[in-house]
């Protein structure tokens, strides 16, 4: 019989016609079936149905249920080859035809082969075609592939015994055709769909010739309109089943909230419609506006804020985004800052999942079938931190970063080093043995693995699993069905199992793990597609940038849209066409912009979050161009990284006045962000600080920014890397320099270098620099610490040559000279001096290591302090808060009573080595210097009473727990070193 054809824009009502007529069959005892587009959807009414009392009587499915239902009733049934099995079976396909390493092929390749199933033709036909194909155009390697790559797809199954989905389906269809009373009077009911795949249309199709089988299809289509310009070819398959049976409805503005009706149903009727009339926005449409992609999910947060604070219900409240997995991560990040719930229906990968990350890590740490494919240090480490794995997990974190500290990269060399310093990793080793002995063994060993890590951290507790421990339990699920689907593959055709442990890595890797378990009271993220079929009081339409939404056009990577013409030209076979992309991306649009009742909220981002610019969507514009300009003038805007709201003048572009703070505004100012680093309030802090000894770079990190000094000297983060190669090469010179000049002293009684020392002290520096670089490892790449060892020793040579060749009357007196610190820190170089105190409240203790104190003839003391290449004259000690040196003269002073004539920085390498600092001018005749690095004593006074005070003045900032940010001289050239952490502009 004919079907019934229910069309009409998307605030038609086709909704309450079809639930309406869903209702009328089940009073009259026949049990419908209601199809939906997605699980939610289905989730959805069916629950509203239930609300009804008339859930009994009505089945809500998706597609795929369907599919299902009229197999069953048709008879067919069979082993079927889906899933994971079904892709590794394609992909080991591909791979004997040199497919595999082509991007996206694979996927394209089950996509092709699902095609051709549906349209129901044989590999013969299709090679036939490609042979008319070639005579047309030529011989193509990739078309000459194709065709035999479809029969050995259909010959594959067919020695398995199984069929796949779109086999299974079609014949079920054509089962029904053959006998229709199979099906019985059961009505079908389609809402929510927009366009329909052709397996859809034909299980549409099949249903229509069932003589006792009522079937009602709604369609989001109006003619005429832009808008509908991309649905346009399912409502011309359609039209023709339902002859003259179609039911066209007007637009209803009843769906929106009374004061949003205007703004709202303005831009239902309008949207992409020219010359449509501007109206007023109102409060129904609001654009938000980031200077990067947190800044943007951070007002739409403050609005969500303000609107459950205003009484709106979580779950009328929708987020509509399309996100990486970084994406998503972010979004969840900012809403449980401002402690919004949030619920994410998107199935998760395996690979992101506790579970999942143990066992791949496992995987990759065997040994590879390819040099390139070796695992990393992170691999291993997954597994180590597997829960349950390790009694202490601490183990982990101290073995990672043991490792990165010196430089080990590959699983194998990590796990050399685990086993060397703690146990054998015994439950790998088997995982290895289990790959050599085949794929069965090894999918055998993952499943027992499998087990085993879920079990672990559950062991003897018999408690019931938390919301958090049901993704592993999903994860768990997924991972036994794909293993257990590869297990069969692999008993069947062992030609088509996985090849190795990273082969079987790449395909759990991708698995999908459905969420456990989706809270009903959350604001709920959806993509453009999941919320066709439902409404919500509340969207706010995320990410609206060039490339995002619209979604550029990907070709086919097989078989592109001009491929399918000159095919159906060259041999009739018709494949699908790809429709217009842009005319799909406007539906979409519009069906997202049609679906609130209330509020809808478009936002995007100036700029990433490293401050590169993006572009916004047009579709923005096309929105815009429907309402007045004040739309766009108070927009609410956010600066990258900010923690403040925009000041008056700064809401809109140009010269426009700034519209108040929301309400949704303020409760994110105050409660989900702090304006800047906030005061330390501890006391045990604050008396740690009172009594702490600082040292003079400590205090110099102060000085430049007081947030940057507690990000690295309070919370003190562990550097997991290697140390900086400048760094490692600085310190090995050091050791270098104060063990030359030591031996030089004493074999000739003198630690000045000299023409006549120069052989001897270049002699001692090899040598120490050979027995000391070993122990300080330059980089942790071989090749690298060769030519850094080489740089360093042409350094300390020219150095030294330098230093023979200078006229100072100066002889080094103490080498690498300590104070205040304590025993255990002194580098098992003997006792050191106490620590300076200098006057203040609370009193300033300092501490620190001097590279070198030379003395004049008379017995004055010269401070030396040695720099890998940039030496600092006195003139700028004040302008670039250099307090190193100066407090270095002050110790000499007071810890050694020795008189203080001078500190220099002395360059190891550059351009000059030239030593820039401050020298009295009453040695300035026995030291060579840059005059205007010569002062009078009262002026060198002056600098080191300086050097105090501000000693002075930090520690008593520090001692009432002042933190500020003061990013003009955080960083070296200015800015900000830790945004996400101290929140503060420039």
């Amino acid at each position: 019989m004919p079907i019934e054809l229910v069309t009409g824009p998307a605030n038609s009502g086709k909704a309450e016609v079809l639930l309406g007529q869903a209702r009328a069959y089940a009073a009259r005892g026949r049990v419908p079936l209601l199809v939906v587009p997605t699980r939610a959807d289905a989730e959805h009414y069916s629950r509203e149905l239930a609300g009804d009392g008339v859930a009994i009587g009505i089945r809500v499915e998706v597609f795929a249920g369907l599919l299902r239902e009229m197999a069953g009733r048709a008879g067919v049934a069979g082993p079927t080859l889906d899933g994971t099995a079904r892709e590794q079976a394609i992909a080991a396909l591909a791979a004997w035809a040199g497919l595999d390493e082509a991007p996206g092929a694979v996927p394209a390749l089950a996509d092709l082969f699902a095609e051709l199933q549906v349209r129901r033709v044989h590999p013969a036909r299709l090679i036939g075609a490609l042979a008319d194909w070639a005579a047309l155009d030529g011989e193509d390697e990739l078309r000459s592939r194709l065709g035999r790559l479809y029969s050995d797809y259909r010959a594959t199954l067919q020695r398995l015994g199984r069929c796949d989905p779109e086999q299974l389906a079609v014949r079920a269809l054509d089962a029904l055709r053959e006998q229709p009373a199979r099906w019985g009077d059961t009505p079908v009911l389609f809402y929510g769909f927009d366009d329909l795949t052709r397996l859809q249309l034909d299980a549409i199709q099949t249903l229509a010739v069932l003589p006792d089988c009522p079937v009602i299809v709604s369609l989001a289509y109006e003619a005429g309109r832009t808008a509908f310009a991309g649905r346009a070819g399912a409502y011309q398959e359609l039209a023709p089943l339902a002859g003259g049976n179609v039911r066209t409805l007007p637009p209803r503005e009843q769906h929106y909230a009374p004061a949003s009706r205007g703004a709202l149903g303005h831009l239902e009727r309008s949207l992409f419609e020219p010359e449509a009339p501007r109206v007023a926005p109102g409060a129904a449409v609001r654009l938000l506006e980031g200077g990067g992609q947190r800044a943007e999910l951070e007002l739409v947060a403050a609005e969500v804020a303000g609107l459950l604070a205003g009484g709106m219900a979580a779950q009328e409240i929708a987020v509509m985004a399309r996100l990486d997995s970084a994406g998503r991560e972010l979004l969840g990040e900012v809403f449980a800052a401002a402690r919004i719930p949030l619920s994410d229906p998107a199935a998760a990968r395996f690979a992101d999942t506790a579970l999942g990350r143990a066992l791949l890590g496992a995987l990759r740490c065997l040994p590879a079938e390819q040099a390139t494919e070796e695992g990393t240090l992170g691999d291993l480490l997954a597994w180590l931190r597997s829960p349950g794995l390790l009694e202490q997990p601490l183990l982990a974190d101290r073995f990672e970063l043991r490792a990165r500290k010196t430089g080990v990269r590959g699983a194998a060399a990590a796990r050399a080093l685990w086993e060397r310093e703690h146990w054998q990793l015994e439950r790998i080793e088997r995982l290895a043995q289990a790959a050599a002995a085949g794929p069965l063994a090894l999918i055998g060993r993952c499943e027992r693995e499998l087990t085993r890590l879920f079990s672990a951290p559950r062991l003897r507790r018999a408690e019931l699993l938390g919301a958090e421990e049901l993704q592993d339990a999903s994860a768990l699920a997924a991972a036994r069905s794909a293993l257990a689907q590869l297990r069969e593959l692999a008993r069947q055709a062992p030609d088509l199992a996985p090849s190795g442990p990273r082969a079987l890595a790449r395909i759990l890797s991708g698995l999908e793990v459905r969420q456990a378990l989706r809270s009903s009271t959350a604001v709920t993220l959806v993509d453009p597609l999941a919320l066709r079929a439902r409404r919500v009081r509340a969207l706010f339409l995320c990410g609206m940038q060039e490339g995002v939404f619209p979604l550029r056009a990907r070709p086919h990577a097989l078989l592109a849209e001009e491929d399918r013409a000159r095919l159906a030209i060259a041999s009739g076979l018709v494949l699908e066409r790809e429709s217009d992309p842009l005319a799909a991306e406007r539906y979409l649009l519009y069906a997202a912009v049609s679906r609130p009742e209330e509020l809808l909220v478009l936002s995007w981002h100036a700029a990433d979050d490293d401050g590169r610019p993006t572009a916004r969507s047009l579709f923005v514009d096309d929105v815009c161009d429907l309402y007045e300009e004040s739309l766009v003038e108070t927009r609410a805007r956010r600066a990258l990284g900010a923690t403040g709201w925009a000041a008056s003048g700064e809401a809109g572009d140009g010269p426009v006045a700034a519209a108040s703070p929301s309400p949704a505004q303020r409760l994110m100012a105050t409660s989900v962000l702090s304006p800047g680093p906030a005061p330390l309030r501890d006391e045990r802090v604050l008396a740690d600080l009172r009594e702490r000894v600082w040292s003079a770079s400590s205090l110099e990190r102060w000085l430049g920014c007081p947030t940057a000094w507690f990000v690295q000297r309070m919370l003190d983060p562990r550097d997991m890397e290697p140390d900086a190669e400048p760094l490692a090469q600085g310190g090995l010179a050091h050791e270098v320099l104060r063990a030359t000049l030591q031996g030089l002293r004493e074999q000739t009684g003198s630690a000045r270098v000299g023409p006549g020392s120069l052989g001897r002290a270049l002699e001692l520096m090899r040598a120490s620099l050979a027995q000391s670089e070993p122990l300080r490892a330059l980089s942790p790449s071989p090749e690298r610490r060769a030519v850094l060892l080489r740089r360093l020793q042409a350094d300390l040579e020219r150095y030294l040559t330098y230093a023979a060749a200078r006229e100072d009357e100066l002889e080094p007196g103490e080498l690498e000279l300590g104070f205040g610190f304590a025993p255990e820190d002194s580098r098992g170089e003997g006792a050191t001096l106490p620590a300076m105190e200098l006057a203040g409240e609370p009193a300033v203790r300092v501490r620190g290591r001097i590279d070198r104190i030379d003395r004049t003839p008379a017995g004055d003391a010269v401070v030396i302090d040695y720099k890998s290449s940039r030496a600092t004259p006195a003139a700028r000690w004040q302008l670039d808060g250099n307090l190193q040196l100066a407090l270095y003269m002050l110790a000499v002073e007071k810890l050694l009573g020795l008189p203080v004539r001078g500190g220099l920085y002395q360059p190891l390498s550059g351009s000059s080595l030239q030593a820039r600092g401050a020298l009295q001018d009453t040695i300035a005749g026995q030291v060579e210097a840059v005059r205007t690095d010569v002062l009078e004593e009262e002026q060198l006074r002056e600098l080191l009473d300086w050097a105090a005070a501000q000693a002075g003045e930090i520690v008593a900032e520090a001692a009432r727990g002042e933190l500020q940010a003061r990013p003009a001289t955080c960083a070296y050239r200015g800015g900000c070193m830790y945004p996400s952490i101290c929140r503060c502009e420039r």
